[in-house]
């Protein structure tokens, strides 16, 4: 299978504007071309697309912060970081003056400009095939409703920038009458621009982008809206979504899942459950991709593997709600569920769990650390780890399916989705059991069934906020015995806060929440 690479451009303003003396001047950068100078070719578009994808692999977004964010705020993991930016994070009180607060919120507005450029150019690229060019826009408008879909989910009431900056005023957008609902609505009409546009795979396209994997789908973008959908409640709106991708039968469960976080490009390539990613690589190069201008010598690692690593940083380690919820049911032939090694590293000789990064058991074997999306089962230099990071996988969808079809009356079918995850993982048929619950026991299932197939994926927060538990005291109550992070929970801290810098520098912005 063919697999693109992504070309890096950059489209910038280059022209600065300067007031004195009744005068306008203009300073042109020569070393970056004005969104004028390009344009002009179908390989120029192409790339200008590509551009978006490269925004997806820095710090700000899934090379590091983006799944740390998620997974700081869970009862999943917790952190022993000397960063305070990662311990703060954790339990709720990270202050908007923390610079690295802003880290995440400049990663997606890098993404979303990006995506806007396309967005404005494309249309206008001269000699472009109409469905090549119509494929390009429906990824630029994905990945712009990714970025904003992500960005209020972290931050809430954020700027909705939706066209190019043109005049030093553009520069400075407000957010004062923007609510997630108005962003929500915006992802929406992305979304559907983005459903009417991409192919269900590049398979059968005529164009350069044939046979590419990498690239958004009308699969993506389906299983996006089926999500935005449930964030807000509404069950019934996500339904179809979610339904169109399982049926599409461009999907399905690897019979791996310890594979679902190999570094190897071949397993990694196998996997048919994989919907939307973010690619890193093993590369070797001198640059390492934080962010910054994007360079052909970026080494497009994942910063996670050194983050989470019991042997390397050693920022965080799993909490025992978490171990229990993973030991909590054995295999019909009497073993661990395989999601807990791949999950969880620790010392269990009676279950055959005897090494650490490729080598005998050398860490404190009465401990337990992270080992998905670090290299705790293979070894390697976590500083060139290319385990690519799934923004969208079929499991996902597949639960989020079981859940909008049990909050829409039909249990039973929600049941055989649950067990199609369970079966992977060779747990015991519960599916008839599961059929005859209430809606409440249902939903208590599935929260569990969330946590095993899904933990340290940056999405159990998201839940836990979705579900109404942060606003309902015994619920809190448990998240406090699960993670004494939460004891510093408040309500006004559902969100990251805008960071200060951003606030001084911009006189339009407005602080949310958790500014207060």
């Amino acid at each position: 299978m063919k697999k693109y690479t992504i070309k890096i451009v950059l489209l910038t303003i280059t022209t600065a504007i300067f007031y004195g003396c009744e005068k306008e001047l203009e300073i042109v950068n020569p070393n970056r071309l004005a969104a004028e100078a390009y344009y002009t070719n179908q390989d120029q578009a192409i790339a200008s697309v590509d551009a978006i994808y490269n925004a997806l692999i820095i710090d700000g977004t899934y090379q590091r912060m983006t799944p740390a964010i998620g997974d700081s705020r869970s009862d999943e993991i917790r952190s022993r970081s000397p960063w305070p930016f990662l311990s703060q994070t954790a339990n709720f009180t990270v202050p908007a003056t923390d610079g690295a607060v802003g880290w995440c919120y400049e990663g997606y507005y890098i993404l979303v400009n990006r995506a806007n450029q396309a967005l404005e150019n494309v249309p206008n690229v001269p000699d472009v095939d109409s469905a090549l060019r119509d494929r390009l826009l429906g990824q630029a408008y994905f990945l712009r409703a990714l970025a904003n879909f992500n960005l209020t989910n972290i931050f809430d009431n954020v700027p909705l920038v939706l066209s190019v900056p043109k005049s030093a005023d553009d520069f400075n957008p407000s957010n004062k009458d923007i609510t997630q609902a108005i962003i929500y609505a915006q992802v929406e009409a992305d979304l559907n621009e983005a459903i009417a546009k991409l192919p269900v795979n590049y398979n059968g396209v005529s164009g350069p982008d044939n046979g590419q994997v990498g690239r958004a789908t009308k699969g993506a973008a389906q299983s996006l809206m089926g999500k935005l959908k449930l964030y807000q409640g509404d069950y019934a709106g996500a339904l179809p979504f979610f339904k169109a991708v399982v049926d599409s039968q461009e999907y399905d469960l690897s019979p791996n899942y310890a594979g679902l976080f190999s570094q190897d490009p071949a397993v990694e390539a196998a996997n048919p459950g994989r919907i939307f990613w973010a690619e890193f690589t093993q590369s070797q190069n001198a640059i390492l991709n934080w962010g910054g201008d994007p360079s052909v010598n970026w080494r497009q690692f994942s910063a996670i593997a050194p983050t989470y690593s019991g042997a390397d940083f050693y920022d965080y380690f799993p909490t025992q709600f978490l171990f229990d919820e993973l030991t909590q049911e054995r295999t019909i032939d009497d073993k661990i569920d395989p999601r807990f090694p791949a999950t969880i590293l620790s010392y269990q000789p009676a279950e055959g769990l005897t090494q650490a990064y490729g080598a005998p058991y050398f860490l404190d074997p009465n401990l337990f650390y992270i080992a998905k999306y670090t290299l705790a089962n293979s070894g390697g230099d976590p500083f060139t780890c290319g385990i690519n990071y799934h923004i969208i996988r079929f499991a996902d969808v597949l639960l989020m399916y079981a859940e909008s079809l049990a909050n829409t009356g039909n249990i039973p079918l929600a049941a055989a989705q649950v067990q199609r995850v369970r079966d992977r993982a060779n747990l015991p048929d519960r599916e008839a059991e599961f059929a005859g619950y209430s809606l409440s026991q249902f939903m208590t299932q599935l929260a569990h069934e969330r946590v095993t197939e899904l933990a340290i994926e940056g999405l159990r927060y998201y839940d836990i906020k979705r579900w109404g538990w942060l606003d309902d005291a015994s619920k809190l109550n448990e998240l406090k015995a699960h993670d004494p992070e939460f004891n510093t929970f408040v309500p006004n801290r559902k969100y990251q806060p805008i960071v200060q810098g951003e606030l001084d520098r911009n006189p339009n912005l407005v602080g949310n929440s958790a500014n207060d």
